[in-house]
């Protein structure tokens, strides 16, 4: 039987790869293409690298979101002069013991974008998720040599951010060859930077937004983003990683679909067109995964080239959605355990969870 096995990261445990991997082991016997999948958040660059050969990693120190030094990659690609780059890498949450959205930048998205720069990039794509940043991209762009100032025209700090405090921007001292890339934002985050369906209110919990604050981290990204000539806060994308999106719209960013960008990588089109059943899922498969995440998007191409998929996932509040082609949903946690048990169990669970439901996929093959 041809499978096809495209899972997304669990979020604080697992890497595509490594789950991935994980499936690997409990379909023994069957032919298996993996590919590594990302909607833009962790895991984007490892897809990236993964499928082009021309492809090479550079790795470098930069200021990481908490103010500490770290060797970071990004991708470079001489033949095109691309340049990729993760923004977990550098900004990412799993880099944390602790949350603070009112202190960490996202500085070292934008150092490794100079280093880009410096490489002669000339097409720069951003992958954006996984953050734990809150900054409105205000990091990203000081690292680029704009600077932010108070009411009294004194250069704000880095970290924390002071966001609320911006009261005019400088973009004088912006990075040469900044204006003269093509830049692009890969996610399948859309929303915009404020409001009710804003990076505050919908990502700030998960980062470490107390409910009761997240109407006034609200007001501030506004307020943030009265602050710049150009009114950008409203556009698809400018609400993802906390805001990082904004800053590089700002710089004239478009838009791609960060699923539909790792798609065309991989020419997964090619190996559903043979395939029997697709294998995908992530940590938590929920309300925002029929948003634009990774396996609700592969499931609905699967289902156009008639390949069912099943969902693998640690956490799921659906049990099916078959107009996408998903025809099951399987948590992967068998017993009751702590989030730290299952974290730290999730390639053994992923494996034996895949195990108990093989006999299914064995007894329904594709016609």
């Amino acid at each position: 039987m041809r499978i096809v096995v495209a899972m997304d990261s669990f979020k604080g445990s697992l890497s595509s790869m490594e789950a991935n991997q994980a499936v690997l082991r409990a379909l023994e016997g069957h032919e298996v293409t993996i590919i590594p999948i990302s909607d833009g958040g962790e895991g984007f660059l490892d897809a990236w690298i993964a499928t082009h050969s021309e492809g090479t990693i550079i790795e470098e120190n930069v200021m990481c979101l908490d103010g500490i030094q770290r060797v970071a990659r990004f991708g470079f690609e001489p033949s095109t002069r691309h340049a990729v780059i993760e923004v977990a890498e550098t900004a990412g949450l799993t880099l944390l013991a602790h949350v603070d959205p009112w202190r960490y930048s996202s500085v070292g998205v934008g150092q490794q974008i100079v280093q880009a720069l410096d490489c002669g990039a000339k097409i720069i794509t951003v992958g954006l998720g996984g953050s734990g940043t809150m900054d409105g991209g205000k990091g990203l762009l000081e690292a680029l040599g704009v600077r932010f100032l108070d009411a009294n025209g004194a250069v704000l700090s880095t970290i924390p951010h002071r966001l609320e405090e911006v009261a005019s921007i400088d973009w004088s001292g912006l990075h040469p060859r900044a204006r003269e890339v093509v830049w692009r934002m890969s996610s399948d985050v859309q929303n915009p930077l404020i409001g009710e369906s804003g990076a505050a209110y919908v990502f700030g919990p998960q980062k470490g937004l107390a409910a009761d604050v997240v109407k006034r981290y609200d007001r501030i990204l506004n307020h943030y983003a009265n602050c710049f000539e150009v009114d950008r806060r409203a556009l698809p994308g400018a609400g993802a990683a906390g805001g990082i999106g904004f800053a590089l719209l700002q710089l004239g960013a478009i838009y791609v679909s960060g699923i539909e960008e790792v798609v065309s990588w991989s020419k997964l089109e090619e190996q559903l067109e043979k395939a029997d059943w697709l294998i995908t899922g992530e940590g938590k498969f929920d309300a925002q995964s029929f948003e634009g995440k990774a396996p609700y998007g592969l499931a609905r191409l699967a289902n156009t080239h008639g390949v069912p998929t099943l969902v693998f996932t640690g956490q799921s509040d659906y049990t099916s959605h078959m107009e996408s082609g998903i025809v099951a949903i399987f948590p992967i946690v068998s017993r009751i355990m702590t989030l730290e048990e299952a974290i730290w169990e999730a390639a053994r669970l992923l494996t034996n969870a895949v195990q108990r439901v093989r006999h299914l996929i064995e007894k329904a093959p594709r016609q």
